[in-house]
């Protein structure tokens, strides 16, 4: 077997949830059960990057930014360093990622999501790639994406040539793989997205869905009880993650709850999301109906809980609408209605046998507690769907081996001729 990739660097921004981290977790350790001996290094804005160190995995942690998806603008702004403007972050973040290239060398580069990086912060990176490609120096060039994005991605930067003429470079073409972490069927990204090109048609992997937990790897009942100390009682699982009409969303569900005298029958567990403001958090916890529900906050490796529970809440973002594919839990999905409509295209591809749909308006109305109970009483389910991350893994780095194997060889040769000339 050949080992021509000893090094992957990973990007990964997370400036609104915590599924590109997830994802790219998922993505590494994948890859990791077939190549133990690669390095692994991710640059990320991520919140919680001890997902990555509890899996031996290093992270260069960016100042993080966040995005306002409930303004209308989509504003950005520090998440954290208040006191500095968004231009010095950025500035910083850029100087950061070119340093931890130039340490690192890797053999590849996973560009996760956003083709330029968050607010094009890559560009310079992406530079590199295109000075450096076919020749000394190049390292793989991999784009890794869900498959529904928000928008068309930047395709073309400007560079000024030798000649001081303005010319531009096609992003698409630096990229060697573009691999998409879903099935062609629910969306086509050339058509959608990419211009229906040719070329990079030729690029464009459809790897299927991806989750962090394999079917096989879900633990037990009794196990999942005694990790989150619960009783041993059915379970209704709530997960709304963190836009602005999360406190009416979570207030309405737990009347609905009461109204169909659930809250005593069942276990209701309502995770808050760690982007959550503190205020709405300490309003909801304070709520009289919040007694009996247990409130827990952010827990990585949800989906345990989700596998057991016998209704689940949440949003249809890629992670969650995926577990519940993976595990085929009865599941009301309310997408959340920003995006530029992602999770409302993601839910039409949702199975109807265990899936009830509602908007966000659907849910507040009364008589949705009508709707969630006939879900809960139906008898129909679906089975589980095992996605497998090792087989994306696998298909990944024996691409990039021999990408490498071929690149190298050519440039080796190359060389050679050169030095007897």
């Amino acid at each position: 077997m050949t080992t021509n990739i000893k090094r992957l660097l990973l990007y990964t921004h997370n400036s609104i949830g915590l599924g590109h981290a997830f994802r790219t977790l998922a993505l590494i350790t994948g890859i990791r059960k077939w190549r133990p001996d690669i390095d692994f290094l991710v640059i990320s804005s991520s919140s919680i990057p001890q997902i990555f160190f509890n899996e031996g995995i290093e992270v260069i942690k960016l100042p993080s930014v966040k995005l306002d998806i409930d303004s209308d603008c989509n504003r950005m702004c520090p998440r954290y360093l208040t006191d500095f403007d968004l231009e010095t972050v950025f500035e910083f973040r850029q100087r950061l990622i070119l340093e931890t290239f130039d340490f690192f060398k890797p053999d590849a580069l996973v560009v996760e999501h956003n083709m330029t990086g968050q607010m094009s912060e890559l560009i310079p990176l992406l530079m590199k790639k295109w000075m450096r490609k076919g020749g000394q120096g190049d390292f793989g060039l991999v784009h890794l994406n869900r498959g529904i994005m928000r928008w068309v991605p930047l395709l073309q930067i400007p560079y000024e040539n030798p000649r001081h003429r303005s010319e531009s470079i096609n992003i698409g073409e630096l990229y060697d793989f573009m691999y998409v972490l879903e099935d062609r069927e629910v969306i086509d990204i050339n058509k959608a997205f990419l211009g229906n090109d040719p070329e990079l048609e030729k690029k464009i992997r459809y790897l299927g869905k991806i989750t962090n937990k394999v079917y096989d790897e879900l633990p037990g009942r009794e196990a999942v009880l005694s990790r989150f100390g619960l009783p041993d009682r059915p379970i209704v699982l709530i997960s709304l993650g963190r836009n602005h009409r999360v406190a009416a969303l979570s207030i309405r569900l737990m009347e609905c709850l009461k109204q169909m005298d659930l809250l005593d029958k069942y276990q209701v567990v309502m995770v808050l999301d760690p982007y959550l403001d503190g205020d709405t958090k300490r309003a909801l916890c304070a709520h009289p109906l919040s007694a009996k529900v247990e409130m827990r906050c952010f827990v990585p490796d949800l989906v345990d809980l989700l596998s057991h529970a016998d209704l689940v809440v949440s949003r249809a973002g890629y992670n969650i609408f995926n577990e519940v594919l993976l595990t085929g839990a009865k599941a009301v999905l309310i997408p959340e209605s920003h995006g530029g409509g992602e999770q409302e295209q993601r839910v039409r591809s949702a199975p109807r046998e265990n899936i009830l749909v509602l908007t966000e308006d659907e849910a507040l109305l009364p008589g949705a507690e009508a709707a969630i109970f006939d879900l809960l009483e139906q008898q129909s389910c679906r089975p589980p769907q095992k996605f497998d991350k090792y087989a994306i893994g696998r298909v990944v780095i024996d691409e990039l081996e021999e990408w490498a194997a071929n690149e190298r060889g050519h440039s080796a040769t190359e060389a050679g001729a050169l030095s007897k000339m």
